[in-house]
C-alpha cells in the first residue's frame, strides 16, 4: 500500500475513534428509566480493537517516513512561522484611542520593526518554500509503499 493511501486510513481510523470515543461518554451514563442505546462494554472492545489498527498504521507510516522526516518537520515549523507572521501586529503611525464609552480619545503614535511590507515578503517566500515541501512530500507519498 502506498504511502498516501495509508495516510487516508489513518484519518479515517483516527475518526472512527474519534465516534467511539464520542459514544462511550454519551452511553455511559442514563436513567434508571431511559434505555441504553449500546453496551459500552462492546463499544469499549470495539474502541480498543480500532485503537490497534490505529497504532499499527500510524507506525508503519512512520517507518516508511523516515528518510523524509526533516522535510515533514520543516514543513511543520514553517506553517507556524507563516501562523505567527499573518498574526503580527504591524500598525505603524499615528491613531486615535480611547478608553472607554464617553471618555476622549488620545493619540498613540506606533512603529512597527516589521512593516505589513515587510511580512508580506517572508510570507510569501514562506509560502513558496511550503508548496515545495509540499510537493516532494507528495510525491513521496504517493511513490512509496508502507508494509502493512
Amino acid at each position: 500500500m502506498k504511502i498516501a493511501k495509508a495516510l487516508k486510513l489513518k484519518n479515517q481510523l483516527a475518526g472512527e475513534v474519534a465516534q467511539l470515543k464520542d459514544l462511550l461518554q454519551k452511553q455511559n451514563v442514563r436513567s434508571t428509566k431511559q434505555k441504553f442505546d449500546y453496551d459500552n462494554r462492546e463499544v469499549l472492545a470495539r474502541l480498543r480493537a480500532k485503537l490497534d489498527e490505529l497504532v499499527k498504521v500510524k507506525a508503519a507510516v512512520a517507518a516508511a517516513n523516515g528518510e523524509i522526516y526533516d522535510k515533514i518537520f520543516r514543513l511543520a515549523e514553517l506553517k507556524g512561522l507563516v501562523s505567527t507572521l499573518t498574526a503580527l501586529e504591524t500598525k505603524s503611525g499615528v491613531f486615535h484611542e480611547g478608553r472607554g464609552f464617553g471618555e476622549a480619545a488620545y493619540e498613540v503614535e506606533y512603529v512597527a520593526q516589521l512593516g505589513k511590507v515587510d511580512v508580506d515578503q517572508a510570507v510569501a517566500e514562506l509560502n513558496a518554500e511550503i508548496q515545495s515541501l509540499q510537493d516532494a512530500l507528495d510525491e513521496f507519498n504517493f511513490t512509496r509503499s508502507v508494509n502493512l
